[in-house]
């Protein structure tokens, strides 16, 4: 009989969200897999068997005892991947996909009594289209990644009839010890006082709306994708500045709140990866986190000063997240703070290789990243392709024309401040005032 184990502090808050809020389907996460091509479903089956059973955080429930205590038990019952034949390809894959997922991300998994991801196999007569709905709390987003990887990798050695890749999974006592270890828990004081006294030194924490409301429903996404020749202004940008493209776009962003509350303090939402260890690294789990990424302007920033000083932030920040945001919450609350850590959640993607199955070649799109009580900002960073962002909204909080004129900001501030890199932060935010005031 298997032993149930205690969870990690990342899989104790995933849990506790779900469980208070009474929603679970809000916790859901998608990716659609589309193949340029036609796949073997039996290797698929038998990849995803192999893959599964190898790791006790994906072959799991999630139960709890009498006090409400949560813990993980180990359970190798494999998800069946379902089939559906489609008559025609889509002609817009990511629409299609969405629309296909939406029923089943608006069905909250069954915690304790099922494996907490549904696979689907959309059959077409020219490509096929493997699409993954999974609650957050057994994935996030590198989870994601490992674990198409790894299925990938035993999908490859089954076309080419070779033995199943001995996959080196972290199992759960792995992660416990490690984050048990004297080691971790100094390392986790210690941002836990950096943090604390990085919140104590900022005046206000703002973002785009002043609504408190709560989730209720799943969050709405606008996507755009910026024009050829902006993005190309904005890498030439990114090289002027000795930065990235990624501190640009972020400098923007902090433009168009600085333009809308005309205070030079901009705190941000950082979604940090948070696996820093060699265990944690290998380990297709929940783990990442959100952190605030305080950015101290003045009038007279420019681009150059703003990308550096994001840069060093961003730097400083990665050694501070293991120490949990619920926890920073909890903390704030003790000193009297307000519980408004941060602002808007800025989530950087950056650009993966697609993999080939069996020398067909992929395209991932991720159709859901889960559920933010404001607004999420998650930036796809396509290579030399111009980025594409997904503006994720709390409905509660921003309608259609907000986020739009939102959007509009954030993209228009991108254009000038990366076209003009001399100019100040205060002329950037006029400019912007005078056209979306």
């Amino acid at each position: 009989m298997q032993t149930s184990l205690p969870l990690t502090d990342s899989q104790h808050a995933m849990w506790l969200l779900d469980t208070i809020s009474g929603r679970g389907e809000l916790f859901n996460v998608a990716e659609c897999i589309e193949f340029k091509g036609k796949v073997s479903a039996s290797w698929l089956q038998q990849s995803l068997q192999h893959v599964w059973q190898a790791s006790d955080t994906l072959a799991c429930r999630f139960v709890r005892s009498d006090d409400y205590t949560p813990q993980l038990l180990p359970n190798d019952t494999v998800p069946e991947i379902i089939s559906h034949t489609l008559e025609s390809d889509p002609d817009d894959v990511l629409t299609f996909a969405q629309n296909f997922a939406q029923s089943y991300l608006a069905t909250p998994f069954k915690l304790s009594q099922e494996p907490l991801m549904k696979l689907f196999l959309l059959r077409a007569p020219v490509q096929d289209y493997l699409l993954i709905v999974a609650h957050h709390l057994l994935l996030d987003g590198y989870g994601f990644g490992l674990f198409s990887q790894s299925l990938n990798r035993c999908y490859n050695a089954l076309s080419k009839g070779k033995p199943l890749p001995q996959l080196r999974f972290t199992q759960q006592q792995q992660l416990l010890d490690l984050h048990h270890s004297d080691a971790f828990l100094a390392q986790q004081n210690a941002a836990k006082e950096t943090l604390n006294q990085w919140l104590d030194e900022v005046p206000e924490i703002n973002s785009y709306s002043t609504s408190k409301a709560d989730v209720a429903a799943p969050n709405k996404r606008l996507t755009t994708r910026f024009k050829q020749s902006v993005w190309h202004t904005i890498q030439s940008a990114a090289q002027v500045t000795q930065t990235t493209s990624s501190e640009i776009l972020l400098a923007a962003i902090a433009a168009s709140l600085v333009a809308q509350y005309q205070h030079y303090h901009v705190t941000l939402g950082l979604v940090m990866m948070n696996r820093q260890a060699l265990p944690e690294l290998n380990c297709p789990c929940v783990q990442s986190n959100v952190l605030p990424l305080p950015l101290v302007f003045s009038d007279t920033t420019n681009l150059s000063d703003a990308a550096t000083h994001i840069n060093h932030q961003i730097k400083a920040l990665k050694k501070l997240q293991n120490y949990r945001v619920e926890s920073l919450k909890r903390d704030r609350q003790k000193q009297g703070k307000s519980l408004n850590i941060i602002g808007p959640t800025i989530n950087l993607l950056p650009f993966a290789n697609a993999p080939k199955y069996a020398g067909i070649e992929t395209v991932s799109h991720i159709l859901s990243a889960g559920t933010t009580d404001d607004i999420m900002l998650q930036i796809h960073l396509l290579a030399d392709k111009p980025a594409t962002v997904d503006f994720d909204c709390n409905i509660a909080r921003y309608d259609d024309a907000h986020t739009q004129h939102i959007q509009a900001r954030i993209f228009a501030a991108a254009e000038i401040w990366a076209s003009q890199p001399k100019l100040t932060l205060s002329k950037v935010a006029e400019l912007l005032r005078q056209t979306y005031s």
